[in-house]
């Protein structure tokens, strides 16, 4: 993630996109989406290590590290179920964060939703979504306590 947001903000005003209106709920679900994904990708890990051990261990060794799930994870989806985060997406700062997120937008017309890769760790979905909450904390050039950080 970049050491700044300035200039992600869709339109003339260029503004940070915690303080542009309408994207702290969007930042938050998506803050969250990395979270959750991250942990469903853990117990992915973690039931395919239980089900080689029940087999006689022929898991080969990572398969039940929860750092990935090689093989077993799969891309996520970001549905966004609010108005408020199918505006986000309709958003370029938006669209333009979440490629530099490493989330990837339709591959083609059958594919609806931006997804987040299978090839991303647990690790690493924790790192961007740490990404953004900092970000919340610390906006550049926003005098403290303007924004409330996401929960």
């Amino acid at each position: 993630l970049p050491g700044s947001w300035a200039g992600l903000g869709g339109g003339p005003t260029q503004c940070h996109p915690l303080l542009c209106p309408g994207l702290a709920g969007p930042l938050q679900w998506l803050q969250n989406s990395l979270r959750r994904a991250a942990e469903d990708r853990e117990e992915e890990g973690e039931r395919a290590g239980e089900v080689g051990k029940g087999r006689g261990g022929g898991v080969k060794q990572g398969h039940a590290d929860s750092t990935a799930c090689p093989g077993l994870c799969h891309p996520v989806p970001l549905v966004p179920l609010s108005e408020e985060n199918e505006e986000a997406m309709e958003d370029s700062g938006f669209r333009r964060l979440l490629r530099q997120l490493g989330l990837r937008p339709p591959a083609n017309e059958q594919e609806s939703f931006w997804r987040i890769p299978a090839a991303l760790s647990p690790q690493q979905l924790r790192r961007l979504a740490a990404s953004i909450a900092q970000r919340a904390h610390d906006p550049p050039g926003c005098p403290q306590g303007l924004l409330e950080p996401p929960q």
